[in-house]
């Protein structure tokens, strides 16, 4: 159990503190824009009707490709230091699963849908400029509604009772988030094209227990 009610103060001024909530967001912001020295001349890409233009379908772990090797160490700490410090999770190694890259034109969308069999995502926009549609998050509904729905009368911007979030796709960004969390954005008005790379990824736990059944995942050899 965690207890947080003896480090809070009782004055009338104090915040309320979000109960439960449904996950967590961090951008995180490249130390260079990588797409600069990136050559993506060998990669086979796929076209896909309706959502993004263009999917890589040749390597399915994408950052295992050595033309990714910098990129993959970077989105490797920032992975980590959202495990660490800001689900504060205790495991023994993060690795990734699956990664991609998707490239999207005037009209292209994303439907809203989120990512099984993994932990966290992330979404890392390598190239993108202003006017491309921002990532949305929503919340998907819950048995736990109020009998009097109050939904349309929360004031926005609010993260803990809005029933969308937004956040900007912007260049050299990532987004790093609860894989459970349903997600996408509508179809772009930019006549350039957007380039993002979405990763997903699993981490083994420190076992305190040997009593306990765990399973444990294995990570694929390079």
């Amino acid at each position: 159990m965690c207890e947080i009610a003896n480090s809070m103060s009782h004055s009338s001024s104090m915040s309320g503190v979000p109960l439960f909530p449904a996950g967590m967001v961090k951008p995180y912001t490249a130390p260079k824009s990588f797409m600069e020295t990136l050559d993506l001349s060998s990669f086979e890409f796929e076209q896909f009707e309706g959502q993004t233009k263009l999917r890589t379908q040749k390597f399915n772990n994408l950052l295992l490709h050595p033309e990714f090797k910098e990129i993959k160490e970077w989105i490797q700490e920032c992975a980590e230091d959202f495990l660490d410090n800001v689900l504060k999770i205790e495991y023994e190694e993060f690795f990734f699963t699956d990664s991609w890259l998707n490239i999207s034109g005037k009209g292209g969308y994303q439907k809203i849908h989120n990512h099984s069999n993994s932990i966290i995502s992330g979404s890392f926009y390598l190239k993108s400029q202003e006017g491309h549609p921002p990532l949305e998050f929503k919340k998907q509904k819950m048995e736990f509604e109020p009998f009097i729905s109050l939904t349309e009368h929360y004031k926005g911007g609010n993260p803990n009772t809005a029933n969308t979030l937004g956040f900007p796709c912007t260049q050299d960004t990532m987004l790093v988030f609860n894989s459970h969390l349903y997600h996408g954005h509508d179809a772009s008005q930019v006549e350039s094209e957007r380039i993002g790379l979405s990763w997903n990824g699993l981490i083994n736990f420190v076992e305190k227990d040997k009593d306990l059944y765990r399973i444990r995942f294995v990570k694929e050899e390079t």
